[in-house]
């Protein structure tokens, strides 16, 4: 199926010397979305990413790079960036070609959505694992199992079950592909890396501010809802708790988060609520750890 030439670029920017990582796991992975409108139209936008920060993009049509940071050309030559781009037109000729096949052999309907996500993880002890996940109409569909090197069906059905054992039959992308995620890849990650170390190591202090949500009308039975909104945080590990008293209030129903949610400027936010019984004389703070 070729799935494995989006990974071949790689090999071009690999360093001699892997420069030191900043001290946290980071990721190096690669998004692929293609709508499949009919049996001769498809949409295919991709997204490189290092960490959290979007690097490069690429849209087909014309299939170019475009660079997202200031540092994402470099490690590579202008000819071995086109190269890369001449290679991408490749692969998604042969993957789409490959997969309209298969849903004409399946009798698939039209429209539907692949979704791929490939790429490595660095650990701070220098141990990695690399990924390779493909997703059908949002929902998981097949990962390859980089230590294996096997295709594992994450569905049951007749259709996950077929392209399982399809892709399994070629021993020699299965065996490319692993020395692309547990190598190359980690190559690459450590070229990102050394060149978007400033980015991935900048500080973004949080602001928290707390406030009240208009009571409800007298004589309702209802309690005043505290919010702690924080936010312009980076990196994205924060701890939001509400203090009663001095004492950090326990998980339970009084609570509720909006969970880690992006801004448009790379950095994140968080709303945390408490729900609290009015006039019962306590004191509340919200208190926000981050590094």
């Amino acid at each position: 199926m070729l799935l494995a030439l989006l990974l071949l670029p790689w090999a071009w920017g690999a360093l001699a010397a892997s420069p030191h990582l900043p001290p946290a796991s980071v990721t190096l992975r690669l998004l692929q979305t293609t709508v499949f409108h009919n049996a001769s139209s498809t949409d295919t936008v991709g997204t490189a990413l290092l960490g959290d920060l979007e690097t490069h993009s690429l849209a087909c049509g014309t299939c170019k790079i475009r660079f997202l940071q200031p540092w994402a050309q470099q490690g590579l030559t202008p000819k071995q960036w086109g190269d890369l781009e001449l290679l991408i037109h490749h692969y998604l000729f042969n993957f789409n070609r490959t997969v309209k096949r298969m849903a004409q052999q399946q009798r698939m309907g039209y429209p539907f959505v692949t979704q791929g996500s490939i790429g490595c993880e660095l650990h701070p002890n220098s141990t990695s694992r690399g990924f390779y996940d493909a997703g059908l109409n949002g929902e998981d569909f097949i990962s390859f199992d980089a230590d294996a090197g096997k295709w594992v069906a994450q569905q049951a059905d007749k259709l996950a079950l077929y392209v399982q054992d399809l892709l399994n039959q070629d021993k020699g992308t299965a065996s490319t592909l692993q020395f692309l995620l547990r190598t190359t890849c980690v190559n690459e990650l450590n070229t990102f890396a050394q060149y978007g170390r400033e980015s991935l190591e900048r500080q973004e202090k949080p602001v928290a501010v707390v406030f009240a949500r208009a009571p409800p009308p007298a004589g309702t039975p209802a309690p005043v809802l505290l919010v702690c909104r924080v936010t312009g945080f980076y990196p994205r590990p924060v701890r939001v708790a509400w203090l009663q008293d001095g004492e950090e209030v326990a998980p339970g129903g009084r609570l509720n988060s909006s969970g880690i949610l992006p801004n448009a400027d790379l950095t994140y936010q968080l709303h945390s609520s408490l729900a609290v019984e009015p006039g019962t004389g306590h004191s509340y703070a919200c208190r926000v750890q981050h590094s």
